[in-house]
């Protein structure tokens, strides 16, 4: 008989979601016009099951400017969840309905993996960084 031993270090269990802080202490997101025929959401931080709904909030805000691009910032995101894709995804389709367009910033693994592993068909466009979002701002308005 093979009787294993516990581990010896102990792992702590997570937070509390009350001592995790608020949801807008985990996100950050700016949003600019750097051009009539931009819009930029800088994110920064977590977008994750637990600040999803400010991400998609803050997006659906950024829609009350007649740009027709949206670019969304992700590339100081520190983790990027499924909540944070349906965002995006629900995000393009508002857009798509009034004849404008999405584009993403991606940049960090985490946020690259996330759209590789997805397989979202048709694909989310993807930018290298602000320079290519507005050369792309200037070819669709």
């Amino acid at each position: 008989m093979i009787v294993l031993a516990p581990p010896r270090t102990s792992v702590a269990p997570p937070a509390p979601a009350a001592k995790r802080g608020s949801p807008g202490d985990r996100l950050r997101i700016a949003v600019t016009h750097p051009g009539a025929a931009l819009t930029l959401c800088a994110v920064a931080g977590d977008v994750d099951g637990y600040t999803a709904e400010i991400f998609a909030r803050r997006l659906a805000a950024a829609l009350d400017r007649p740009a027709p691009l949206v670019a969304v910032d992700l590339s100081k995101v520190t983790f990027f969840g499924s909540a944070g894709l349906r965002a995006l995804l629900d995000i393009r389709a508002e857009l798509e309905e009034t004849g404008r367009s999405l584009c993403v910033l991606a940049g960090t693994p985490c946020v690259e993996r996330l759209l590789a592993v997805a397989a979202v068909q048709p694909p989310l466009r993807t930018v290298t960084d602000l320079a290519a979002a507005a050369a792309l701002a200037a070819r669709t308005s």
